[in-house]
């Protein structure tokens, strides 16, 4: 499993701020705003207000390109795009 990234702002301010859609690649870097989990295993690997990093993408990409995986929270079944708070 990717290590996780940086708390860079409270779960709850990324939640309900306002976000934009972005390609995958160009999330790393960013805040995520939604809980992404692949499943296998279920264990979310981003949470609301955590950066996204590149090794995070990779893995979440390769476990929904998968026959069997699927990532929960994510806004398309193959992670080609992220929902992240919009920067100021």
């Amino acid at each position: 499993l990717p290590s996780a990234g940086k708390r860079r702002v409270p779960s709850r301010y990324a939640s309900v701020a306002q976000t934009e859609v972005v390609p995958a690649a160009e999330a790393v870097g960013r805040v995520s705003s939604d809980s992404l989990a692949a499943y296998p295993p279920g264990i979310p690997n981003v949470l609301p207000g955590e950066e996204i990093t590149a090794e995070t993408v990779r893995f979440l990409t390769a476990v929904a390109a998968s026959p069997t995986g699927y990532v929960r929270g994510a806004i398309d079944p193959l992670v080609t795009e992220i929902r992240v708070v919009r920067e100021a």
